[in-house]
């Protein structure tokens, strides 16, 4: 009895793993992938992150300067990083410091963006009086990079193309990408999606935007017309694409 259960209990183990296996959705009909360099050059071009301030230690006062140079992202499969050097003028004492720190990426899909935010960057702010360290304080970069870097996704990579056709007309052939996932390789960002092709245009996606809450006004010197203010939204930067095969 109890060997036939244990077969039972096998057999219902293999075929549940072989279930997960084949349900498991494939995503490769197109990639959109960004490199480490590219992210890198955005950074770079914000030029030297600088500081300065006034500091009292053990009742020495002075003035302290950081900069921080060669500031990079480095993409991984496991875990992404950011990395710099802190050059730090503490009065007459200067030194030189490696800061690593945590980056998080990740994927929007109803914005389409994908996102690099730096989570924690620290370096010791110090001096040295007699021979002996004493700390002044931490400098987090993070509070310097509050937003996180933005890139276009792959949604909007739709595209239309034509055919001729035997009886010499021509058929127009609309493509969208519908799903897509996020997938984080050695220095650089995959984005895989899904298309969906038809000979009919597709319906745009209609956004529910929540009605404003009218506000009360005084019915006293009101003006006749009131200037608008205009907001521009901000720019993204596009990313290189790269058709995917499928297996």
């Amino acid at each position: 009895m109890l060997t036939k259960f244990l077969l039972r209990f096998i057999f219902l183990l293999v075929s549940f793993s072989c279930f997960s296996q084949v349900s498991k959705p494939v995503i490769n009909d197109f990639s959109v992938v960004l490199h480490e360099e590219a992210v890198n050059k955005v950074i770079a071009a914000i030029g030297d992150i600088k500081g300065t301030n006034d500091y009292e230690v053990l009742l020495i006062s002075g003035k302290y300067h950081w900069t921080v140079q060669n500031p990079k992202i480095n993409i991984r499969p496991d875990s992404s990083d950011f990395t710099c050097d802190a050059l730090v003028n503490v009065g007459p004492f200067n030194y030189k410091t490696q800061v690593v720190g945590n980056v998080k990426i990740t994927y929007d899909n109803e914005k389409n963006l994908i996102y690099i935010k730096i989570s924690r960057a620290i370096f010791e702010l110090y001096t040295v009086i007699l021979s002996k360290k004493i700390h002044i304080k931490d400098i987090h970069l993070e509070d310097y990079f509050k937003e996180p870097f933005a890139f276009e996704g792959p949604r909007t990579m739709a595209t239309d193309m034509e055919f001729m056709m035997p009886d010499s007309t021509m058929k127009k052939i609309y493509v969208q990408p519908t799903a897509c996932k996020m997938e984080l390789k050695w220095k650089e960002i995959c984005t895989s999606c899904e298309i969906a092709a038809s000979d009919k245009p597709f319906k745009p996606t209609l956004k529910l935007v929540p009605p404003i809450e009218a506000t009360k006004t005084s019915t006293t010197n009101v003006p006749k017309t009131s200037p608008t203010a205009t907001t521009t939204a901000p720019k993204t930067v596009p990313t290189s694409t790269t058709p995917a095969q499928k297996k």
